[in-house]
């Protein structure tokens, strides 16, 4: 299957086997030309809801109760589900972007819907299923600033996914603090992932900017105006999971430089 096929038929699916269809053979032989989604598909029960103030996540001391756990596993879950729209969003729009780079998107997308899977039986214990609580537009809001390779990088790799380097090992922490042993154990897995997430952005936007110009330059220039820097950071910087990631000292200087002004 070619990826664009692979990448529509993600985006038009409504159904969730559909979403996390993982073909046994990928080709990239005919790309087509540049679309720009607007809208993802959604099976029934999974549709985007407007998000509202009693929505907010539970605060880490109620996570000793399993519903407030499970509450966070649904979220988690959700956005594992918006990353693999977004993924398949990115292959549809820069379909001349250097195959090693579509190839490298496919195969995050492909970890991605694995950790939609891998959610999804962790809820099970928590008898919770993935419609059983609203979902929201969250990252999918931002697609519409996503309209060249450096830009998909700097604001999903290096901001979204960066981010999960803080925010996995808090939650991490936080279910063992509570015994639940396989909810943390997700979590390390998770982590794992995503450091290796945020180092194919950083190797790409290192490949993909322009001679002379910094990588601080080229994420800040690419992200979104109404998106500040902070965005790619949790409650906690976890300077180390940024290290492991490839993330040069250069760069983690003016980070944390931009969160004094």
């Amino acid at each position: 299957m070619e990826l664009n096929q692979w990448a529509t038929r993600i985006l038009s699916a409504d159904t969730l086997e559909e979403k996390l269809l993982e073909p046994a053979i990928l080709s990239d032989d005919q790309p087509g030309p540049a679309l720009f989604w607007d809208e993802p598909t959604r099976p029934p029960g999974l549709e985007f809801q407007k998000h509202a103030r009693k929505d907010k996540l539970p605060p880490l001391h109620e996570l000793a109760h399993s519903d407030k756990r499970a509450i966070c596993l649904h979220r988690f879950a959700g956005h594992e589900l918006l990353a693999v729209e977004i993924m398949a969003y990115a292959l549809l729009a820069f379909p001349e972007a250097p195959k090693h780079f579509r190839r490298g998107v496919a195969n995050t997308l492909r970890e991605e819907q694995e950790h939609v899977r891998l959610y999804l039986h962790e809820l099970k214990r928590f008898n919770i299923h993935l419609d059983d609580l609203p979902l929201f537009r969250h990252f999918w809001a931002y697609t519409p600033f996503l309209r060249t390779p450096e830009e998909y990088l700097s604001v999903m790799s290096l901001t979204f996914e960066m981010a999960n380097l803080d925010y996995a090992p808090m939650y991490g922490a936080c279910f063992s603090q509570h015994g639940d042993q396989k909810s943390a154990q997700l979590m390390e897995r998770i982590l794992r992932d995503e450091i290796a997430h945020v180092s194919f952005g950083w190797n790409w936007l290192k490949k993909l900017k322009p001679a002379g110009v910094t990588e601080w330059d080229v994420w800040m220039q690419s992200l979104p105006d109404r998106m500040p820097p902070k965005r790619a950071m949790g409650t906690h910087f976890q300077e180390e999971n940024r290290r492991k990631a490839g993330i040069s000292d250069a760069w983690l200087a003016s980070f944390k430089d931009s969160l004094k002004n």
